[in-house]
């Protein structure tokens, strides 16, 4: 499910004029850091909060194993 999440991500980003660039910048991180999560190649967090309240979005709605 990990190209449903991307997908979702990345719409919600568009709907919301949220950038990749503009998540790394409030997280401190690289933008590529914040790409990797998206893509499902790391499980940070940290990250995952952030991305989630960039988007105004509850993390579980993003990533339902995220509160297991």
């Amino acid at each position: 499910m990990l190209i449903n999440t991307a997908k979702k991500i990345k719409k919600l980003m568009i709907d919301k004029g949220v950038s990749g660039a503009a998540i790394a910048r409030k997280s401190g991180v690289e933008r590529s850091a914040i790409s990797h999560v998206i893509a499902g190649r790391s499980k940070s967090p940290l990250l995952r909060q952030s991305i989630a309240a960039a988007l105004n979005v509850p993390i579980d709605k993003l990533w339902p194993d995220s509160t297991k």
